[in-house]
């Protein structure tokens, strides 16, 4: 896990980036380190924020297509009052030679209104996909309390 405060964003943000297999075996690894840093960078809900990062990693690792993903990297990015969480998705290219998958959003977006990607808009301030060099991602966004 790499810490910094030189986010490329906001000279004063905050920067967290962590690695880890996609594999349902660091689920509860994902959940607990989501929340610890949603609440140390000062998000009030620290726990929606988890859930949200939990949904967008384990609504993956679950599905059937989510084999063609090697791993999911999470940036967390606190600055000008909002927590920004990136997770990226590269897709293993022996995998994807094989099973290419419908994509990140499309499996998020299965089950209607107890898909992940539901549930992760309602507790969210924001949701976006898109692609980073390439990469399919994912961002959340959630506001941080004002300073006092």
């Amino acid at each position: 896990m790499a810490v910094s405060d030189d986010a490329r964003e906001d000279p004063g943000a905050v920067r967290c980036e962590l690695t880890l297999p996609c594999d349902a075996q660091f689920r509860a690894l994902r959940e607990c380190v989501v929340e610890r840093l949603a609440a140390s960078l000062g998000c009030a809900g620290a726990e929606a924020a988890a859930r949200a990062v939990a949904l967008a990693t384990s609504g993956l690792v679950d599905h059937p297509a989510g084999s063609v993903y090697s791993r999911v990297t999470m940036t967390f990015t606190a600055g000008g009052g909002v927590l920004t969480i990136r997770v990226r998705y590269p897709i293993d290219p022996a995998a994807a030679e094989t099973a290419p998958g419908p994509g990140v959003e499309s499996i998020l977006s299965e089950g209607g209104s107890d898909a992940p990607l539901a549930v992760m808009r309602r507790l969210a301030s924001g949701v976006e996909f898109g692609r980073v060099d390439g990469v399919e991602c994912c961002t959340l966004v959630a506001r941080l309390p004002a300073a006092t």
